[in-house]
């Protein structure tokens, strides 16, 4: 035992005498263009794609955009997709499929494809009907399931080279998230579990699995432990008033699909836990969110206690997975409501900083502050885009991941990943600056440096089809 004590206080004045922890993460000098920046040559391959909302007389039209330029594509006639649209683009990047209603209601919605290389569109009235909430291609691109309604719900399977509804099926709550399994003969669905009465969250969400040919079901569980919705404060009241400023508080966890295998990672709401649904073995299992340790730290925390969080008003988390489905990363928010000194209701935002967790284990990889609430992942998984709001205007930050360090933050910037019609990528942002004024512009995707910009003065409506 002697000789254990003594081997242990040589390890740490080797640690204390190891080189001091990183500060806190900053931005490095990123003066100079972006190296990665697509060449932009003013063609339909260098082009995005946007739509341009005209109000009730035209609707939402579409066209190519050319970055180079700042302007629409010429020879390229606009296509009108309603006056709302939906819409999902197929794996081989060639058609675009718009769930569309003309008028300003979810009422009889039609399926527009958009063949994309010829600039053309097919329409079929399918009769669809409510909000739709996600839709998804088939990885052979020949059929698309679209999940839709507002007081009912359904999951619908359309024939892509047809036009026909397939399948419909009528499910109990909305579909929030679903994907195709790779074998493109089932898919898997998640929904959470909503009171219909009266909004509030009533129980554990679902995970399914349907088969592609007739929705029929193959397997459900339930995710115990998980909550998502909206939750009373004061349990014992039966009717709360949801909206009034502490009476209830939102949950939402972050949720990805892996680009591996048929599984999803839940990352909970309310607690340090992440679940994991293997689809294909048709199983469930939930772990604690714990920081990776070495041997050394794992022997001296036998006898540390465990710390729960409160509950706030909210709580939001969003995840991105790497692309080899080996990393999650996750930004959130806590929300808590408070009345002032003069007894009106504030809200205080927490960011809950940028985490890496590993989806094998549940281990913590790593923690960074940051005040991000939202995040996007390149195509490669080379960079974060870190995104929120400051009292003014959004910011945007970009973040390393083989580095794991902050290389670039721009003000007034809303960045997203947005694919040209070559498949390469950038950025793009758009934000209201006034009522009748838009701020739009495209950067590259390493530095944030601005390829072009604009500012929109009238009722015009843009929007960027990112076609992630």
């Amino acid at each position: 035992m002697r000789l254990l004590i003594v081997f242990l206080t040589f390890l740490l004045v080797l640690t204390a005498c190891a080189a001091p922890a990183k500060p806190a993460i900053a931005p490095e000098d990123v003066s100079g263009p972006g190296s990665d920046t697509p060449v932009l040559a003013g063609t339909f391959e260098t082009s995005l794609l946007v739509t341009e909302g005209k109000g009730n007389s035209e609707g939402n039209l579409l066209f190519p955009f050319d970055p180079a330029s700042g302007s629409a594509l010429p020879g390229y006639t606009p296509i009108s997709l309603g006056q709302i649209s939906f819409h999902a683009l197929s794996p081989d990047r060639r058609t675009l499929a718009v769930v569309s209603f003309t008028e300003n209601s979810t009422y009889k919605g039609s399926l527009l494809l958009i063949d994309l290389i010829a600039w053309k569109s097919s329409r079929f009235e399918v009769d669809l009907f409510g909000w739709v909430n996600t839709m998804v291609f088939s990885p052979d691109g020949r059929r698309l399931a679209i999940a839709h309604g507002e007081t009912s719900h359904k999951l619908t399977m359309v024939d892509i080279e047809r036009g026909i509804i397939l399948a419909q099926r009528q499910i109990d709550s909305f579909l929030p998230h679903m994907k195709f399994a790779d074998s493109g003969e089932a898919l898997m669905l998640y929904s959470p579990t909503i009171d219909t009465v009266d909004g509030l969250g009533a129980g554990p969400p679902q995970v399914l699995l349907v088969d592609a040919a007739d929705l029929s079901p193959l397997w459900s569980a339930e995710l115990a432990g998980v909550r998502d919705g909206i939750f009373p404060k004061d349990e014992t009241v039966t009717q709360p008033e949801l909206y009034e400023p502490g009476n209830a508080f939102y949950l939402s966890p972050g949720l990805a699909f892996a680009p591996d295998r048929d599984a999803l990672y839940v990352l909970h709401a309310d607690s340090e836990q992440l679940t994991t649904v293997d689809f294909e073995n048709r199983t469930i299992e939930t772990v604690e969110i714990q920081t990776k340790l070495t041997w050394l730290e794992k022997l001296f925390s036998l006898t540390a206690g465990v710390a729960h969080a409160k509950i706030a008003d909210g709580t939001n988390k969003q995840a991105a997975i790497s692309p080899d489905g080996q990393f999650l990363y996750v930004v959130g928010v806590d929300r808590a409501s408070f009345q002032n000194k003069h007894g009106n209701w504030q809200m205080e935002e927490t960011p809950l900083g940028l985490e890496i967790i590993q989806t094998a284990d549940g281990a913590r990889v790593e923690r960074f502050e940051t005040d991000s609430a939202e995040l996007s992942l390149s195509p490669d998984g080379r960079f974060l885009y870190l995104r929120n709001w400051g009292p003014d205007a959004p910011w945007t930050e970009i973040f390393d991941t083989s580095t794991q360090k902050v290389i670039a933050h721009e003000a007034k910037i809303f960045a997203m990943p947005a694919f040209l019609m070559n498949g390469e990528f950038l950025l793009v942002s758009t934000y209201q600056t006034s009522e009748t004024s838009q701020h739009l512009s495209v950067l590259g995707p390493d530095r944030l440096n601005e390829v072009a910009e604009w500012t929109v003065n009238d009722d015009t409506y843009f929007y960027w089809l990112t076609l992630q």
